[in-house]
């Protein structure tokens, strides 16, 4: 039986913080949080996602199994030699986990930095993720964090070209039925979705200067 105790111990033997373990195997942070807490067993995939992740093969994740049942004792045959007592070994330290730093402030700019899209359209993306790829294994929550911002930035370039579309689709229909022209319907879109992007991330960053990480739900 696969032991969700098993693969904690090994994530902190090797050193690996939960964000980190998250982003090497591809399962959701949601997720090994939930299954280090007894919550969840992970399966299939996942289960082996997370064995290549932590080095080891799959049957490492398992329960160990009890030792097997000593035997009793054989008296053993008398000497005159002194049986001096032999010292216990000592005890072998548990490898500490390697606790990731934190950094509020550089959680701020890895949020503001998707308002570059008011210098030029798809910064917005690029930047985030340049600075969600350099600093991930070396800040904490830099990796769950980065990852819905990039995500959510997508979402917001791809449904703004589309509404651009069909707001620039109404305004020719229009006109050519009725004569009727309408510059400002698609400058109205583009500041309206503009004015929606920046006022998400501003609402965020409060939220991360409160301390609450569990922002940009809605990702990729």
């Amino acid at each position: 039986m696969f032991s969700t105790e098993r693969i904690s111990t090994l994530r902190k033997s090797k050193g690996l913080s939960q964000e980190v373990l998250a982003e090497q195997s591809g399962v959701s942070l949601r997720t090994i949080q939930r299954m280090e807490q007894g919550d969840t067993v992970p399966r299939g995939h996942t289960l082996q996602a997370l064995a290549t992740a932590l080095g080891v093969p799959l049957d490492a994740l398992r329960t160990e199994p009890a030792p097997p049942a000593e035997a009793s004792p054989v008296a053993a045959p008398p000497t005159t030699e002194p049986q001096w007592p032999v010292p216990p070994a000592p005890p072998v330290a548990d490898a500490a986990p390697v606790a990731l730093p934190t950094d509020p402030d550089f959680l701020q700019w890895l949020n503001l930095s998707a308002l570059s899209f008011l210098v030029l359209p798809l910064l917005n993306v690029a930047v985030p993720w340049w600075l969600w790829r350099t600093r991930r294994h070396r800040i904490a929550h830099v990796a769950e964090l980065g990852r819905r911002i990039v995500g959510f930035q997508v979402l917001w370039q791809v449904g703004t070209f589309f509404l651009m579309l069909l707001a620039l689709t109404a305004q020719l229909v229009l006109f050519r039925r009725f004569h009727v022209a309408l510059p400002e319907l698609w400058l109205s879109v583009l500041i309206g979705t503009y004015a929606a992007n920046v006022c998400t991330v501003a609402y965020y960053g409060a939220q991360l200067r409160q301390g609450r990480l569990n922002v940009y739900r809605y990702r990729l």
